[in-house]
């Protein structure tokens, strides 16, 4: 669990707070899977043949390795983007488990834009690059590692779907303890 920590202050803004059940999260993960599964396999089976499908045992072994390796890349990635967007130091981010999955923190407020790019950057990098290299070698190793990743990106697309229409302007801060966030919006000046 997150340790415990106090909301920042900041001068002129107000908090509030956004967050997501893991549990819709991961119940959105399962329905995404079905979808997103049947909506590359179908055209990656055309293209490349039900021999290369039925040859999954072979890469079984790669794709178990190299999806433990993901879930920690997944995370550092949210936090390497975020580094690089907020020009913090390392020590502003934290790792760990919550129950249903893992995080990476950052503990200083962003402006939305960045807090957005951060939690969608994982899939980028590891759900549709893969799958689009996948499409162009013909690679099931790579087509799965994709689907999975999008899938685990699911919890990330809905704190971003949560916080869709909140002013440009807002500050993000992440949450601490759960799914989610703190948007500080500007307040209202005497």
């Amino acid at each position: 669990m997150k340790k415990h920590e106090e909301l920042p202050v900041v001068e002129g803004y107000e908090p509030q707070k956004k967050t997501i059940s893991m549990l819709a999260a991961n119940l959105l993960a399962i329905a995404l899977f079905v979808v997103v599964g049947a909506l590359l396999v179908i055209p990656y089976h055309y293209l490349y043949g039900a021999k290369e499908l039925a040859s999954w045992h072979t890469i079984f072994p790669w794709f178990l390795l190299l999806l433990v390796v993901g879930i920690v890349v997944h995370e550092l990635v949210h936090g390497i983007t975020w580094l690089l967007l907020t020009h913090m130091g390392f020590r502003h981010l934290s790792f760990g488990f919550l129950p249903g999955g893992v995080y990476c923190h950052i503990d200083v407020p962003m402006p939305k834009r960045q807090y957005v790019i951060g939690a969608l950057m994982p899939l980028l990098l590891l759900g549709i690059v893969p799958t689009i290299v996948a499409f162009c070698i013909g690679s099931l190793l790579w087509l799965l590692l994709g689907i999975v990743f999008i899938v685990s990106a699911a919890g990330d697309m809905m704190i971003v779907w949560t916080i869709r229409k909140e002013p440009a302007n807002a500050l993000v801060y992440d949450h601490p303890s759960e799914a989610g966030c703190y948007i500080y919006q500007k307040t209202a000046q005497p």
